[in-house]
C-alpha cells in the first residue's frame, strides 16, 4: 500500500472517530417500547422529574423472589463509537439504588449503587476507568433495564460518545453533537 492510500485511510478513520466524538443521545424513560410489571409508568409522584418517569415501587419485590420487571428501549446510534451510559435516577435508599442493564443480547451489568438518596441525580456506566465503555455500532440497539431492587425510579437515559460530557440537570431529548 502506498503512502497516499495509507494517509487517506487514516484520515477517513480519524474523521469517523471525530464525527462520533460529540454525539449525545437522550431519551425520556416514559418512551420505553416495553414495560413489564412491576416496572410502571408514573406521572404524579416525585417532583423534579422531566415529566413522567418509570419506577419499581418500594415493596413491589425484587429478585430472587420476583424475577420480573423491565423496561426496553430501542435507540438509534448515529455512529460507531465508545459510549458512556448516563441515567437520571431517584433511589429510595441503600437497598433501593440500582438496576441491571442489558444492551442487545449481551450479559446485563450493574448500574447504580451510589449513595445519593431521595433526589434526582445522574449515574453513569462505566464508573471506573478499568471498565471499558459501551462499544456500539451505528444503527438500532436495545437497552433493557431489569428489576434488581424496588424503590428505584428512572427519568432519562443518555448515551454520550463525548468522554468529557457530564449531564447536570434535565437534558433535552433527541440526538445532538
Amino acid at each position: 500500500m502506498n503512502k497516499t492510500v495509507l494517509k487517506l485511510a487514516l484520515l477517513a478513520c480519524c474523521a469517523r472517530h471525530a464525527a462520533a466524538a460529540g454525539h449525545i443521545l437522550c431519551v425520556e424513560a416514559e418512551t420505553a417500547q416495553l414495560l413489564e410489571p412491576p416496572m410502571a409508568l408514573t406521572s404524579n409522584g416525585v417532583a423534579g422529574a422531566s415529566g413522567a418517569y418509570l419506577e419499581i415501587p418500594e415493596g413491589a419485590g425484587n429478585p430472587p423472589k420476583l424475577d420480573a420487571g423491565k423496561a426496553c428501549f430501542t435507540v438509534d446510534i448515529p455512529a460507531d463509537a465508545a459510549y458512556t451510559l448516563w441515567c437520571r435516577v431517584w433511589w429510595e435508599g441503600e437497598c433501593s439504588n440500582s438496576f441491571r442493564v442489558g444492551v442487545d443480547d449481551q450479559p446485563a451489568f450493574l448500574l447504580g449503587e451510589d449513595a445519593t438518596y431521595k433526589s434526582w441525580h445522574w449515574v453513569k456506566y462505566p464508573v471506573s476507568r478499568t471498565t471499558p465503555p459501551l462499544r456500539l455500532t451505528q444503527g438500532k440497539h436495545t437497552l433493557t433495564f431489569h428489576n434488581r431492587e424496588d424503590g428505584v425510579r428512572l427519568d432519562q437515559v443518555l448515551l454520550s460518545a463525548d468522554k468529557r460530557f457530564v449531564p447536570v440537570d434535565i437534558e433535552a431529548p433527541g440526538t445532538r453533537r
